[in-house]
């Protein structure tokens, strides 16, 4: 403030002073009326509760006080900016005589105080009365029509009549109003513009992340930087970073990142700093993520909650859970966002305790109309076995929306519930969207009953789903495959007009679990000669096909050529080839080769299980050692599966006492024991023949259980063509 503006407030604030020592009410808001006309930033705590006692001895009652126009619109002025927004109005109904002054002090007072549909009700009324906004005050109605989703051409055409358009600030209004809506209008807009600011172009940038067009806005981006006219700012560095997430172009949001350097945004703006974080995570760089975030020293909450995501992102998940420690040891407290990443970390170890304890936590802290924490929840109460208390947290909710539905059916489906999740789609109020519709066949496919997942199917064809989403077509095969119904499977396969690796992979696993190893690498052939480039999903379904088949000379072929297309091979890879070569009987080469592994793969239970199984099998006696067995229990101490098959091999072999040793730590350690069990269709009755059942061996018993099999086995017989 310049040394003449500090004189002028020191002499009116004295005066106001004194005009209240000497009760001269109408001068106390006239010295305020002189300071609001003047523009001066008006700060003084002692002179505030002087000008609210005039207000209040005046009390709109003296008499001649409709000729003080300017007095009237001071005293509505401060009570608006003071948030008494009633005694503002009152001060503005007692004025017998308004200018637009006064009808704009009411108008900006109501929509900056959030009240927008009252707002722009009175200035309906203000142009009713002839009077025009000021700049301010159309900004905020502008602001306002967009919160309220008006019609954004009919202001448009108001301020082009009232010859406000060549404002910079109402144009940009105007633009921030259409980018909402329709980003090729704003873009439109922008073009026709004279005059662009750095707030036009990010705005225009912005409304094409938002409309899910980040392409354009990178390229609107680098056309501001070769024009050269205006620089960029924060705002739009943001905007460009979000843009690089969305496409997962690390390549161009690390030339943004050096931009930034340059530019000296990366420093002082938190802002640039979290999007930058969430642009390495998406990009799957999260050390260098890691480097920006550790390289912050103004961090926030939604820093600590983009680096934590990040690393879930990226299935780090240990490292997920160090910055919770730190995090908690920095004191900031953890909100919605920090508990949904927490119970994806719940998810993945499958931690029953700490789900639970976040669940409290959401009670406690008044979270539970957070849709997006609860449907988590659920999805880590179901990945923890935990479905009863999921299904508590569904039934809680008093509106269940299409991603809560989505999580409950895919959760109860992925657990065995199909027929509580085929209740909750039919209960559904929302129209089902591609995730509920892939939820549903998953469930179908888990209870393999060939008409539901027909029905499923007819609900993806009605809902337009079955041709434009090339996901559902995919679960639709993997549903039919499932329910072994392949030959259905590959009808529908063959429909699919834009065929994508996902869907070829699913159509070889489809033939290698229905036990045709030969039609599932015909497939992987085709799939080859059609120029698809397999992955390691895809190489993992033909190995297994190699596996069930007995193909060992082929399998390694496969294998071999995985590593020679710089594939690199993970532990599921050489668990399967383990597998394959114990199933064979080649022992010694399977040994060899589990002993031999790379440095970064570490070999699991189900490697060491398979030479377990192969050595039961061809009964190689002098293979199954103390390390072998000792691999496994330690490996899956508390997994039955692991005791029951070297008891097996033991078993085979005569070593009853190895055998009773391993019935001895089964009690010793309290594992439970799962028995197996195959589960068949009889009818519309779905039948279970438990691994382990006393059955009375009445010949007629027996009889019966052999008619009901044989009944089931003929159903395919049965059942006609889909639709």
């Amino acid at each position: 403030m310049g040394s003449h503006l500090y004189s002028k407030l020191q002499a009116l604030s004295s005066k106001i002073k004194q005009a209240s020592v000497n009760g001269k009410w109408r001068e106390v808001v006239s010295g305020y009326s002189e300071i609001q006309s003047a523009g001066i930033q008006f700060n003084d705590p002692f002179v505030f509760p002087i000008v609210f006692k005039a207000c209040a001895k005046l009390s709109w009652l003296l008499q001649g006080f409709e000729s003080y126009v300017s007095v009237g619109n001071s005293i509505a002025d401060f009570y608006m900016k003071c948030g008494d927004l009633c005694s503002g109005l009152r001060a503005f109904d007692c004025m017998n005589s308004r200018d637009s002054v006064s009808w704009n002090v009411i108008v900006f007072g109501l929509l900056d105080h959030g009240f927008e549909e009252e707002g722009l009700w009175w200035f309906s009324k203000l142009r009713v009365w002839g009077f025009e906004p000021n700049v301010s005050t159309l900004v905020l109605v502008i602001h306002a029509c967009r919160s309220l989703w008006f019609d954004g051409e009919k202001i448009h055409g108001y301020v082009i009549r009232s010859g406000f358009w060549r404002i910079s600030s109402v144009q940009n209004s105007i633009l921030c109003l259409y980018s909402e809506f329709d980003s090729l209008s704003a873009r439109k807009l922008f073009d026709e513009m004279s005059e662009r600011d750095v707030i036009s172009w990010s705005v225009v940038i912005r409304s094409y992340v938002q409309s899910q067009e980040p392409v354009l806005g990178l390229e609107l981006f680098k056309e501001m930087v070769r024009e050269a006219k205006t620089e960029p700012d924060c705002v739009t560095v943001t905007s460009v970073l979000k843009a690089c997430a969305v496409l997962d172009d690390i390549d161009v949001g690390r030339s943004v990142h050096g931009f930034s350097i340059r530019r000296g945004f990366d420093l002082v703006d938190v802002f640039v700093r979290n999007s930058l974080i969430d642009m390495y995570s998406k990009g799957y760089d999260a050390d260098s993520a890691f480097r920006v975030f550790d390289e912050t020293t103004c961090r926030n909450i939604v820093s600590w909650n983009s680096i934590l995501a990040g690393f879930v992102y990226n299935q780090r998940y240990d490292e997920a859970l160090e910055m919770f420690r730190l995090m908690k040891k920095e004191a900031l407290e953890a909100d919605e966002v920090t508990l949904v990443s927490l119970l994806q970390v719940c998810k993945f170890f499958e931690h029953p305790l700490p789900c639970k304890s976040i669940h409290g936590v959401i009670i406690r802290r008044g979270y539970e109309s957070n849709e997006v924490a609860l449907s988590s929840l659920m999805d880590a109460y179901t990945s923890c076995s935990l479905v009863d208390d999921a299904r508590t947290v569904f039934d809680s909710m008093s509106y269940k929306d299409v991603v809560s539905c989505s999580t409950m059916i895919s959760g109860l489906g992925r657990c065995g519930r199909s027929d509580e999740a085929i209740s909750i789609f039919c209960q559904m109020r929302d129209k089902p969207n591609a995730i509920t519709v892939i939820s549903l066949l998953s469930a179908c496919s888990v209870s393999a009953v060939l008409r539901t997942s027909k029905w499923a199917h007819g609900i993806a064809i009605r809902r337009g789903l079955a041709i434009n989403d090339i996901s559902v077509d995919t679960s639709i095969v993997d549903a039919y495959a499932k329910c072994g119904a392949i030959d259905i499977a590959r009808r529908t396969f063959d429909q699919i007009t834009e065929k994508s690796i996902v869907s070829w992979t699913v159509i070889i696993s489809a033939y290698a679990i229905n036990g045709l190893p030969d039609k599932a690498l015909a497939s992987f052939d085709e799939m080859k000669r059609d120029s698809y480039t397999p992955n390691a999903v895809t190489y993992l379904a033909a190995l297994s096909a190699c596996n069930h088949g007995g193909l060992v000379k082929k399998g390694l072929m496969i294998f071999r050529s995985m590593v020679e297309e710089d594939q690199k091979p993970s532990l599921q890879h050489y668990s399967c080839i383990v597998d394959m070569l114990s199933r064979a009987g080649e022992i010694d080469t399977a040994m060899e080769l589990i002993k031999n592994l790379p440095e970064d793969v570490k070999a699991g239970a189900s490697a060491w299980g398979a030479i377990l199984s192969g050595c039961r099998n061809r009964l190689k006696s002098g293979i199954i050692t103390s390390e072998v067995v000792a691999e496994v229990l330690e490996l899956e101490p508390l997994c039955s599966s692991g005791y029951l098959l070297a008891s097996s091999v033991f078993a085979a072999e005569k070593s009853w006492v190895d055998v009773a040793m391993m019935r001895r730590l089964v009690k010793e350690r309290n594992v439970r024991v799962v028995a197996g069990y195959s589960m068949v269709l009889e009818g519309s009755i779905a039948r279970k023949f438990l691994a382990g059942d006393k059955l009375n061996h009445s010949d007629s018993e027996l009889n019966d259980v052999v008619q009901r099999l044989h009944r089931c086995m003929r159903l395919d017989d049965m059942v006609g063509p889909i639709n």
